[in-house]
């Protein structure tokens, strides 16, 4: 029952609303017992009396109870549903926020489709068990308690007769209870797998058309599927034995009843009308026990669903980070430990950057970087090359702090970066990858992410330092374009000049290319590199690369293998030594400065000419 409390403890924030539910379901039930007692005046003070001038007041109360009941159920709802949206609100909110400041190293081990379902479907479950929980599941407590004890106001030995069924329904309550959450928990797995599932295979649809892959990736769409319609039908096979057996001994309750009611007024122990009356009373006894019951089955699947929505609000959040509280009056600074300071707020960092000895692994015991140590004075560009697996992805991912290091240190402006808050550290990093992820928005939307607040001539000026000036008015709607999912409407180069432009809007005083210029024809790549060279003036550059032409002129190239460097110095240093950065030169057949060539025009060459002579194997 703990993560039904957890979930009721959002109510606390919104007591009055909490409140007029209540009052509201109150003074709706109370009306209940308006139409028994009615019908039971009718009976005897009307029709059997022969006093038809009564009918007419008694039909208008139970006509009138029946307006203010169903009055306040109106209000009740409303007030109930607005109340509810708030509170899914927040969850929904909290959880999202709790994911973004979660560290990458847990998304590592996290499918997509898993956490879009805990985000949606999960909370939705959560949703139903507040909208029954708090509207059903009161006023069918309250209705109970009201209607059992009119029954015992007015025949107590028939009122325990229609009790008599109360602990088969409370067993049986309690064993369906007790078994039910491992099969709605299997339930939720089963449909998160599923859209884990369908989430990969529609981001990968155009590899699963190139290698003809539709009939096999239906087959295991359909495993998937089937294993969640075989964990919905276990729930509802018990579901199908469980809700008639309790609508059986509710009718032994209502049999009783009649059965000893009946032999009571043949004789003369009871007049029709009170027989009448304890029959409905009977049925608005057991009527919202059979929604207890319903409601016993959200709630069984809303728990499943609400372990799932707090297992990830319990999981720690990155160390350093600034997260806000829930109703967004403070902020908290969010650490691993007591002795990371609080964040203040420095200066413009100027970009020195050092590492000293420090080592780092995703797996205990196979180290992806060992005791690297390295320094970059402001403005300086530093080249990492080496072969895939070698920790050059790593090394810059450790100066984000997408991942902790376990040794060693790492400064900027000589001051550890543990010591700045995750905010002010990554506002001062400009990061550009290989895979420039677009977001599927305008032009204008995406570049706006380096400064929400940019002017259109400031838009403009990125964009041609960025050279995106030609195919973005080439586009019908200029910087409304929308660019599709992960920009999939432009190309490769069209997509890395955007983020190079978002980057430059950004103006951070250090920036990480990783393998900016990979995967485009030469043209486009001298495209880039003139954007990138305009990105790189006056900021400490850490550059991945493959090709020369990235990384001829870099103060100094670091080259790195199995987690270590193993050389480091400029270009010409580097061919003079004659070690491995000169065999990968050697090997790809490269002289010292491929971008004096003249430049063809755009238009003519396509992604098809890449000049494979102008790589350093990854």
């Amino acid at each position: 029952m703990k993560t039904v409390w957890r979930v009721f403890a959002y109510l606390k924030r919104y007591p009055w609303m909490a409140a007029g539910t209540m009052t509201c379901a109150i003074l709706s039930t109370l009306m209940v017992i308006v139409f028994p007692a009615a019908t039971k005046w009718i009976i005897d003070d009307v029709v059997r009396a022969n006093r038809p001038d009564k009918l007419l007041p008694l039909i208008m109360l139970a006509a009138g109870a029946f307006l203010v009941q169903h009055g306040f159920n109106a209000l009740r709802i409303l007030l109930n549903n607005t109340f509810e949206q708030r509170v899914i609100f927040d969850l929904r909110s909290d959880l999202y926020s709790h994911i973004q400041l979660l560290p990458l190293r847990w998304f590592d081990n996290r499918a997509t489709g898993d956490l879009m379902t805990r985000v949606i479907e999960d909370v939705n479950s959560v949703e139903r068990v507040l909208i029954d929980g708090i509207e059903q599941g009161v006023v069918a407590i309250l209705q109970v308690v009201i209607v059992a004890a009119v029954m015992f106001y007015l025949n107590v030995k028939l009122a325990l007769l229609a009790l008599v069924p109360f602990p088969l329904l409370v067993a049986g309550a309690l064993t369906y209870t007790l078994t039910a959450h491992l099969r709605y928990r299997s339930q939720r797995r089963a449909a998160s797998s599923m859209n884990a599932l369908l989430h990969d295979n529609l981001a990968g649809v155009r590899q699963i058309k190139s290698f003809v892959r539709e009939k096999e990736e239906h087959a295991r769409f359909n495993r998937v599927s089937d294993q969640l319609r075989r964990a919905t039908l276990v729930v509802m096979r018990v579901w199908a034995i469980y809700s008639p057996s309790m609508s059986m001994f509710e009718a032994i309750g209502a049999l009783l009843v009649l059965g000893f009611g009946g032999h009571a007024v043949v004789t003369g122990a009871m007049q029709i009308g009170d027989l009448v009356a304890f029959l409905i009373l009977t049925a608005f006894l057991y009527d919202p026990v059979s929604r207890l019951h319903q409601l016993n089955q959200l709630v069984q699947a809303g728990r499943a669903a609400g372990e799932r929505v707090f297992e990830i609000l319990d999981e720690p959040t990155e160390p350093g980070v600034v997260a806000a509280d829930a109703d967004h009056r403070h902020a908290q600074f969010v650490t691993d430990s007591p002795r990371e300071p609080i964040e203040s707020q420095p200066g413009r960092i100027a970009g020195d950057i050092r590492y000293e000895n420090v080592s780092f692994s995703y797996v205990e015991g196979l180290p992806a970087l060992r005791h690297v140590s390295f320094h970059a004075p402001p403005g300086a560009t530093i080249a990492l090359v080496g072969s895939t697996g070698a920790g050059k992805s790593t090394l810059v991912n450790l100066l984000v702090r997408f991942y902790e290091f376990i040794s060693g240190q790492i400064y900027i402006d000589e001051k550890p970066i543990r010591e700045y808050g995750l905010r002010t550290l990554r506002e001062a990093i400009g990061v550009v990858t290989q895979e420039s992820f677009l977001f599927n928005g305008s032009i204008r939307e995406n570049l706006l992410m380096g400064k929400p607040d940019a002017t259109d001539a400031q838009l403009w000026r990125v964009v041609d330092a960025a050279n995106a000036r030609k195919f973005i008015e080439r586009l019908p709607d200029g910087l409304e374009s929308v660019v599709g999912e992960r920009g999939v409407k432009l190309s490769v180069g069209e997509k890395q000049r955007l983020s190079i432009a978002r980057a430059l809007l950004k103006d951070p005083p250090i920036l990480i290319l990783d393998e900016a210029t990979a995967s485009v024809d030469t043209a486009t790549e001298r495209l880039i590199q003139e954007a990138l060279d305009r990105l790189m003036t006056n900021r400490t550059s850490i550059v991945i690369a493959h090709r020369l032409s990235t990384i001829v002129h870099a103060d100094q190239i670091l080259v790195l293998d199995h987690g270590r460097i193993i050389e480091r110095g400029t270009h010409d240093e580097l061919l003079v030594l004659g070690g491995k950065y000169a065999r990968l030169c050697r090997q790809s057949l490269l002289d010292a400065s491929p971008l004096q060539e003249t430049e063809p025009p755009a238009e003519v060459v396509t992604s098809e000419v890449l000049e494979k002579e102008e790589q350093l194997p990854v």
